[in-house]
Formats: C-alpha cells, structure tokens, sequence
C-alpha cells in the first residue's frame, strides 16, 4: 500500500506529468517518422532498381534480338547472360513475338503475369512493377524487342528487392537510433522545464506553508509564468480580502463588547435601584410617604428598564431589514411623527416648527421604521433644547434626493462626540440616566437601511443640526 500511495503522489507532481507528456509526444513523433522514413526510403529504392532495370533492359535489347534472330549463338549469349546475371544479380528472359522463352536462366522463366508479356510483344508495351515469386517480391522490367519497327519479341529482365529492403532498414534503424537519443535528450529537456515551470507553485506552496500569526499578510511574491502570476496575485487579493474580514470581525467583536458592556451597565442601576426599594419595602424599613416614593422611584426605573428593552428590540428589528418598503409621503410622514412627539415638546415647553412643502415627495420605506427615525432626532432635539425654545423642522428635495433636517437651539454637540455620535451608546452627557445612547444609531441604521445617509453638525448660529437624506421616489402609491 505505502508503494501504490508513493505510486499515486508522484503521478500526481505536474513536473512528472510534464515530462510523461513530452516523451509521449516525442515517442508518438518518432514512430510516426521512423514509419515515413521506412516507407519512404524503401519506395525510393524500389522506384531506382526500376529505373536501373529498365535502362539496363534497354541497353541489352539489341543482344537480345540478335538471339531472337538467331544471329548470336548459345554459347556468347550465355556469355553476355552471365555478365548481366553478376552486374545486376538479376535473371532475365528473352521470348519471340509468339510468346515462346527462347532463354531463360536460373532455370526457370521469370513470373511475369501473361497479359503484360502479351501487352510487349503484340502492342510493343514496356512496363515495370512488382512481382511475386514464392513468398518473395521481386522488381521487374519488360521491353518489347524491334527490329526494322516489328516488334520481333520482348526482353524481361527481374531482380529481388533485397538489397532495397535491407538498405531501408539500415536507414530506418540509424534513425531509430538518433530518434531515441533525440527522445532521452527531450526527457531531459521536459524535465528541467518542468522543474523551472513548476518551481513557482512550489515556492508558492512553500510560502502559503509557512505562514503564521506573524507572517500572513506579506504578499506572495509575482513570479514565473503569466497562469501562476496571476494565481499569486489572486492569493495576494484573497489575503486582503480576509484581513478586510478579520478586520470587520474585529470590530464587530468590540462593537459587541461594548453593547454587551453597556447594556449591562444600563441594566444593573436600575435593576439595582428597584431591588434596594424593593428590599427596604419588604424590611419595614420604609414605610409612609417613604414607601410610596420609593415604588415610585421603583416604577419609574421599571420603566426606564423597558425604555432601554424597546430600543434595543427596535435596533435589532430595524437591522434585520425584512419589512416591505412602499411609496410615502414625506409631509404625511413629519405630520405624524410631530403629531406623536407633541406632547413631550409641551411638557419642555419647546415649539415643534416645520411648514409642509406644496410640491409633495415621496421616498420607498417602511413608514414605522421612518417614523422612529425622525422620534429618535426630535426626542434628543427636545432633551437639548432650552424651555421656551423652537426645534425647527424642514423638508426640501430635488430630482434625486430628499432632506430633512432638524435643528434645535441647545448647546450643541461636542468636538469630542460628534465623530462618533452616530454610534451605539454615545451620549452627549453622561451623567444624564434618560439617555441610552441608542437614539442616534437607530436613525442611522433606518437611513442606511433605506439607502441614504445621515449627517450631523453644528449649526453656525448654534444648537445641533440633524438632516436625514434619503433617496426620492418616483413612484405613486395606487
């Protein structure tokens, strides 16, 4: 098993695949060449003994009519016979007009098909091809024999392809030789490509091993090839992408902290208030006109409690972002939200001011999520504004956006706080218990949820200035 798994992970190094496909390719280029060459070689041979024969053939024509004729006897003709048999290592024949071998040699006539002998001698035809003769092939050549333009016989002339066949293998087997070297020094050559090729992938392995808590944001350096270049680069773009992550992790994590540690704080005074009173009624220590004011006290921070419960349920509600959203009307929207604040602008003896525009916009919202919006401005707006002072409210929009601003005539906002007012539990003072510092945060996710932003800021003549921008609609509702 440990030798098929050694097997299986060398298979799968792309250096060994590398130089596996190279050498397949050059062993495929070498039988393919190794055939070609054979093939060719050996057709050349064949296509040079046919030329030699029949040229050889022509030249002897005229001995052989002279045979033919009966003008040169058995004995001279043997003679020429056997020069020609040791020059070309050939045998021939010499036939009449009819067909009939008037000399043949070793000892039997040369397999010539009948038709191409016919063919020489009744239509003067030469021809050259090849023949078998007992499981051999041999090259061949025939020539009609003329005299005074009558064709008197043919001459045929016919020579085994040894000598072709053994030269072409020859040939063929010292390229066979010089192809395998050519392949071994390929092998080679794919190697140490493949090493060169595949060395940046594993520095890049190597680099991505040796990162730690110390080390994983130093980029990968861009090397070799364009394909791993790019990897490194995607590597580089996905490392600051997760430091982005941990990043907005991090703080995500402290923004928990925090609400978990204001939340607690918020919740311990004045669950420990009611708990002291709560105590002391059920001691007898108090008792009378005592008593009373301590469960007032105990219902008022009973209340304060549910206050702090509600706007923690509303800043959850709010995030989460699943209410549907309809086409409203901004006036509608500041008439209802005044309408629902004017009470506590009265018990402050504040004047809640704000004229509706003629020319109504519409945003797409949620109208509940809006309106606790627009509270949270004015609820602070009241707490900060002096007795007897006007918070002003004003609505004016154009093609793209819609902004409504409030503005009151308090203090204003501190240089320290106002980076961070919009923040969960940042309170301007405090020392004020009235205050959970969720108000703002709350006007921020309901604007961000809706597309738009807020901005905050003193007013030149004083006091805070609050404006909501959110995206117009041109959409009516039916």
């Amino acid at each position: 098993m440990k030798i098929l798994d050694w097997v299986r992970r060398f298979w799968q190094r792309i250096s060994v695949r590398l130089v596996v496909s190279h050498v397949l390719v050059a062993l495929i280029v070498m039988v393919v060449a190794l055939g070609i060459t054979g093939l060719t070689v050996r057709r050349y041979l064949i296509n040079d003994q046919f030329h030699t024969l029949m040229t050889r053939a022509v030249e002897m024509s005229p001995v052989a009519v002279d045979v033919v004729q009966g003008n040169l006897y058995a004995g001279p003709a043997e003679l020429v016979i056997q020069v020609l048999e040791g020059t070309l290592r050939a045998r021939l024949g010499i036939y009449d007009h009819r067909g009939l071998a008037l000399l043949i040699t070793k000892g039997f006539p040369p397999v010539i098909p009948p038709n191409v002998l016919a063919q020489a001698t009744s239509h003067g035809t030469s021809w050259q091809g090849l023949v078998h003769s007992k499981s051999r092939v041999l090259a061949a050549a025939v020539v009609p024999l003329v005299q005074n333009q009558e064709i008197v016989g043919a001459f045929v002339l016919e020579a085994p392809l040894s000598g072709a066949t053994r030269t072409a293998w020859s040939v063929t087997s010292l390229a066979f030789v010089a192809e395998l070297v050519a392949v071994v020094l390929a092998a080679l050559v794919a190697y140490s490509l493949s090493k060169r090729l595949s060395w940046p992938l594993v520095s890049l392995r190597q680099s991505v091993s040796e990162m730690g808590p110390d080390r994983w944001r130093e980029p990968i350096e861009l090397q070799g090839s364009l394909e791993v270049e790019e990897l490194a680069r995607e590597f580089n773009r996905m490392q600051e992408r997760i430091h982005h992550q941990m990043v907005s992790l991090e703080q995500e994590k402290a923004k928990r902290d925090a609400l978990l540690g204001h939340v607690t704080h918020d919740l311990r005074t004045p669950l420990t208030s009611i708990r002291g009173f709560l105590e002391a009624i059920r001691d007898g220590v108090v008792d009378g006109p005592a008593q009373a004011r301590a469960v007032n006290i105990a219902l008022e921070e009973t209340l304060r409690l549910q206050r702090l419960v509600n706007r923690l349920l509303d800043a959850t509600r709010i995030q989460s972002g699943t209410a549907p959203k309809y086409p409203l009307p901004i006036n509608a929207w500041i008439k209802d939200t005044l309408e629902r604040l004017g009470p506590v602008a009265g018990a402050k003896e504040v004047t809640l001011a704000w004229v509706p525009t003629e020319e109504d916009a519409f945003v797409t919202g949620v109208l509940d999520h809006l309106v606790e919006a627009l509270m949270n401005v004015l609820d602070n707006a009241i707490k900060w504004a002096p007795r007897g002072s006007v918070v002003e409210v004003q609505a004016r929009s154009d093609a793209k956006e819609v902004l409504v601003s409030v503005r009151d005539h308090g203090p204003g906002i501190s240089t320290e706080i106002l980076p961070k007012v919009l923040d969960r539990f940042v309170t301007g003072d405090p020392s004020r218990s009235d205050s959970s510092g969720l108000g703002l945060s709350i006007v921020a996710d309901v604007v961000e949820e809706h597309g738009g932003q807020v901005r905050v800021s003193n007013h030149p003549e004083g006091g805070a200035l609050v404006v909501l921008i959110l995206p117009r609609s041109d959409v009516r509702p039916d």
